[in-house]
């Protein structure tokens, strides 16, 4: 299918191309004005974060400290980003016929295919995260060690894809960013002083049962696929360049060490969310008001998720 949203801009394709082909990056030349455009947007949004906060949130917003602020016109980046990433990509999965073509021509097909469109999701997903990667980097008093190695992470991984390799699988792993704007939302309540509410409770059982759908369930079982073909593609090299390029093992070692650390991290995280929507709702016999500033954090892809202390029993360690 078709690249959807703009058509290469020449100029800068041939500027970039020789550069991107001396990485091996032999399609991101025709998606770069994508990640460039993908970058612009996302910063505009969070120059323009402070002003619409202010307005619609005008008892909250101007009194959080200059570094909570920072961290709330992120989470507006993030939230835009994660809808529109997520709906990108359910699209591609169920409008782009050239990419249901490998699931017929073989697994060779689904680990060197390319598609237009598929490029496009990959570029607007890397723009994101090279914007993550330079806030991270200009804030790092803020955000701190892991978020910039999480970004500079995402970064490599899907800057690898445009040799192109894994393309296929793109749009299924972008799906883990079903569960982040509900996250997102779940730490909005927090600075909104709606922690414990009934808003927080339903965006809990949302986050919890979306976030087990896309990244405990959906996740391993793709992974699983993508190795499977990545292996088999290894053993088995194509014998002429028409075939595809031989997939060097640095590349499989990247791609299966972030795998299994972001799914394991996955399992972390929920058994710490579950924990931070338990510890919020105690029974009604025994609830009482507790202020957010007492509440435990930890920390859930980069998100601080607090939690108040069990009212009537010891404060357990996390």
């Amino acid at each position: 299918m078709h690249d959807p949203f703009f058509a290469p801009y020449p100029p800068l394709a041939e500027l970039v191309r020789p550069y991107t082909e001396r990485l091996n990056l032999n399609s991101l030349h025709l998606h770069i004005h994508e990640v460039l455009l993908a970058f612009i947007t996302y910063h505009i949004i969070f120059l323009l974060s402070p002003a619409f906060s202010s307005v619609l949130f005008p008892k909250h917003y101007p009194q959080l400290k200059a570094r909570t602020r920072i961290n709330w016109d992120v989470h507006v980046v993030s939230l835009v980003q994660s809808t529109f990433i997520s709906g990108l990509a359910l699209y591609q999965i169920f409008a782009d016929r050239e990419r249901s073509a490998p699931m017929e021509l073989g697994g060779e097909h689904r680990v060197y295919g390319y598609t237009p469109l598929g490029g496009a999701t990959a570029a607007f997903a890397l723009g994101y995260f090279v914007w993550d990667l330079w806030m991270s980097a200009r804030y790092f008093d803020v955000f701190g060690i892991g978020f910039l190695m999480h970004a500079l992470s995402a970064v490599v991984v899907y800057a690898l894809g445009f040799r192109p390799f894994l393309n296929f699988y793109g749009p299924t792993f972008i799906l883990f960013e079903l569960s982040s704007p509900f996250l997102n939302f779940h730490w909005f309540f927090d600075k909104l002083n709606l922690t414990g509410s009934k808003y927080q409770l339903y965006n809990g059982l949302a986050l919890l049962a979306v976030f087990f759908s896309c990244r405990i369930v959906w996740g391993p079982i793709q992974s699983f696929y993508a190795f499977r073909d990545i292996f088999d593609a290894y053993n088995n090299p194509p014998l002429t360049a028409e075939e595809g390029v031989v997939v060097p093992a640095w590349l499989v070692t990247i791609y299966l060490a972030s795998n299994v650390v972001l799914n394991s991290l996955n399992y972390y995280w929920f058994s710490r969310m579950i924990d931070a929507v338990r510890k919020r709702f105690v029974p009604a016999k025994k609830e009482k008001k507790v202020l957010a500033a007492n509440a435990e954090e930890v920390v859930v892809e980069g998100t601080e998720v607090k939690i108040p202390p069990v009212v009537g029993a010891e404060k357990k360690e996390l």
